[in-house]
C-alpha cells in the first residue's frame, strides 16, 4: 500500500501560469464551496496543495508531471486527487470526470477560462512578443531548459534549417519523454531574437483551426483585420456545441464537421491571411503537440473529423513563399510533411532518437554513483531522458542508489507506463497486433515474419500499418545484409506484454 503524501511546504507557487487564461480566483471560490458541500462542512476551505494540484491540471500537466514538479509521489498524488479535488469538481460540474484530461475541458465549458480578444485559447502557452530586432525583448519559454542535456547535433541542424537554409515548414518528431517540446525550447531561446513575432500554441486541447487561425492574425497583424467575424463565428458556434454536449449526447467530431463544412472558403481566407502575415514579419510559430488533432484507433496523419483543415493549412505554409518558420512538434509524422520534406526543400523533419551518452548527465545530476552500470541503464530505457529521469528516482527512493539491484530486478517502468499508454491508446489495432507479434520474437524480423504471423494476405494494408508505426516512432528499422528489420525498443516490449491486450480483429 502506497503511503500518504507528507504535508508539503511549497517553497513558491507553482504553475502559476494557469492565472494568465483561467478566472482562478472565482475558481477557488466555487470549489470551495464545493467542497464544503461534498464534507458536509463550512469550516472547509482549498488547501495550497490543492490550488497547486488544480493550476497544473488547468495547465494540462498529468499527475506524474505535478509530481514531478513537485518532487512528491504521484502515487500518492493519485489519491489525493481522487479523494478530494476530483470530488469537489464533480460536485460544482455535476459531472464525473474519468480522467484528468477531461478537468480544463469541462470547467471551461462551465466559463472559468478568461477570454482575450472576445476568444477563449486552448493552449498550455501562447507566448508572444511583437517587436523589432533592433529593440528586443525577453521571450518566457514554455519549459525552462535551464537544464537541458545533449543534443548538439539537432540544434545544430535545426538552426541551419530555420536561419541560414530558410525552411518554412520543421517538425520535430519521436515518441512521448524523448524530449521533442525541450528540444523546441532551447532552440527558441537560441534564436528568437533573429524573428520579430514569436507565438508559441499548444494544441493539446485540439483547438478548431478557426480558432488558432484567429489567435495568430490578432497577434501578428499590426492592426487586426475587422472582418475576423465569420472565423470567430466557427469557435463561438463549437462553444455552443459544448455546451449542449454537456446536457445531451451529440456527437461533438460531427458538429465539429459541420461548422468547418458550412462554408470552407472562409478557412482557405484566414490561411490565406496568415500567409500574408508571415510574408510581412519573420514570424516563428511553435505549435506544440501536433499529434491532438489526428485521429485515434486508426493508422497515423489521419485528422479528427472536422480537422482535415489543418492538412490544407500545413501545404498553404510550406508551399506559399514567406520569410517565417512554423515549427511542430509531434509523436506522429503529418502526411503533408512526408509529401513535401526534401533535402533541397523548404520543409524538413528531425526524428529524436534517445540522447545516447548525454543521458550521463541525467544520471549524475541525480546522484546516482555505479558509473560502471551508467551505460546498461541507458540501453534498457534506449536513452529516453523522460523514463530515465522517472526509473531514477525509484533508484534512488527503493534500491538505495543501486542500479545494479535496480536492474536485476528487471525492466521496470513506472509511471513512464502512463506516457506509453497515452501513445497506445492512439493506434489502430492491425498497428496493436503488429506490435505484439514483434514483442513475442527475440530477434528483429522481417515483413515476412509479419505474414506468416498474422496469417494476413500480402497487400498494401500491413504495409500501411508498419509505415505508420514507423511515422509514430514506435518501432525501429535495424539495416541486414539485404533486407531491412524491425525491432521495438526494450520498454515498448515490456510494456507491450505487461499491459497491452490484443484485441480481437
Amino acid at each position: 500500500m502506497t503511503p500518504p503524501n507528507k504535508p508539503l511546504q511549497i517553497p513558491e507557487p507553482k504553475f502559476i501560469e494557469a492565472a494568465a487564461w483561467w478566472n482562478l480566483e472565482q475558481l477557488y471560490a466555487d470549489l470551495t464551496a464545493a467542497k464544503q458541500e461534498y464534507a458536509s462542512s463550512g469550516k472547509q476551505r482549498l488547501t495550497p496543495l490543492e490550488k497547486t494540484y488544480l493550476r497544473g491540471l488547468l495547465c494540462n500537466y498529468s499527475p506524474p508531471e505535478i509530481a514531478a514538479a513537485l518532487h512528491r509521489d504521484c502515487a500518492g498524488i493519485r489519491v489525493d486527487l481522487s479523494r478530494g479535488l476530483y470530488r469537489y469538481i464533480e460536485v460544482l460540474t455535476l459531472q464525473h470526470p474519468k480522467d484528468w484530461k477531461e478537468i480544463p475541458t469541462m470547467l471551461e465549458i462551465f466559463g472559468y477560462k478568461q477570454k482575450i480578444h472576445g476568444e477563449t485559447f486552448h493552449s498550455k502557452f501562447i507566448n508572444y512578443t511583437q517587436t523589432r530586432i533592433e529593440n528586443r525583448t525577453e521571450w518566457g519559454l514554455a519549459v525552462d531548459t535551464s537544464i537541458f542535456y545533449g543534443r548538439t547535433t539537432e540544434l545544430a541542424n535545426l538552426e541551419q534549417w530555420i536561419l541560414h537554409e530558410n525552411c518554412r515548414l520543421v517538425t520535430i518528431l519521436g515518441m512521448g519523454g524523448i524530449g521533442k517540446t525541450a528540444l523546441a525550447s532551447k532552440l527558441t531561446d537560441m534564436i528568437k531574437h533573429q524573428f520579430e513575432c514569436l507565438i508559441w500554441l499548444n494544441l493539446s486541447h485540439a483547438p478548431l483551426l478557426a480558432d488558432t487561425l484567429v489567435n495568430l492574425i490578432e497577434f501578428l497583424s499590426d492592426q487586426p483585420p475587422n472582418d475576423l467575424n465569420k472565423l470567430q463565428l466557427i469557435t463561438q458556434d463549437k462553444k455552443i456545441f459544448q455546451a449542449a454536449i454537456s446536457q445531451l449526447e451529440i456527437s461533438l467530431d460531427h458538429l465539429i464537421a459541420s461548422t468547418n463544412g458550412i462554408e470552407p472558403t472562409i478557412i482557405a481566407d484566414g490561411i490565406q491571411r496568415l500567409i500574408q502575415c508571415l510574408q510581412k514579419r519573420r514570424c516563428l510559430i511553435i505549435l506544440d503537440e501536433w499529434e491532438a488533432i489526428f485521429s485515434t484507433e486508426q493508422l497515423t496523419g489521419n485528422y479528427r473529423e472536422g480537422y482535415q483543415v489543418y492538412g490544407e493549412f500545413l501545404k498553404q505554409v510550406g508551399k506559399s513563399q514567406h520569410q517565417s518558420c512554423l515549427l511542430l512538434t509531434s509523436c506522429e509524422k503529418p502526411k503533408e510533411i512526408a509529401a513535401l520534406e526534401g533535402d533541397n526543400q523548404s520543409v524538413r523533419s528531425l526524428k529524436l532518437g534517445g540522447l545516447g551518452e548525454a543521458a550521463v548527465e541525467i544520471l549524475k545530476n541525480k546522484g546516482l554513483s555505479e558509473e560502471g552500470e551508467y551505460s546498461e541503464l541507458i540501453e534498457t530505457y534506449s536513452g529516453n531522458p523522460l523514463a530515465l529521469k522517472i526509473v531514477t528516482t525509484t533508484i534512488k527512493d527503493m534500491f538505495g542508489g543501486s542500479i545494479a539491484n535496480f536492474l536485476r530486478n528487471g525492466l521496470f517502468l513506472g509511471d513512464y507506463s502512463d506516457t506509453l499508454s497515452r501513445q497506445f491508446n492512439r493506434l489502430s489495432a492491425l498497428e496493436i497486433e503488429l506490435l505484439y507479434s514483434m514483442a513475442k520474437e527475440v530477434k528483429p524480423v522481417d515483413i515476412e515474419n509479419f505474414y506468416s504471423d498474422i496469417q494476413q494476405e500480402r497487400g498494401s494494408e500491413l504495409l500501411r500499418a508498419l509505415e505508420s508505426l514507423l511515422r509514430r516512432s514506435l518501432i525501429e528499422t535495424v539495416q541486414a545484409e539485404s533486407e531491412t528489420l524491425f525491432a521495438l525498443q526494450p520498454a515498448i516490449k515490456k510494456y507491450l506484454m505487461s499491459v497491452a491486450r490484443l484485441p480481437k480483429l
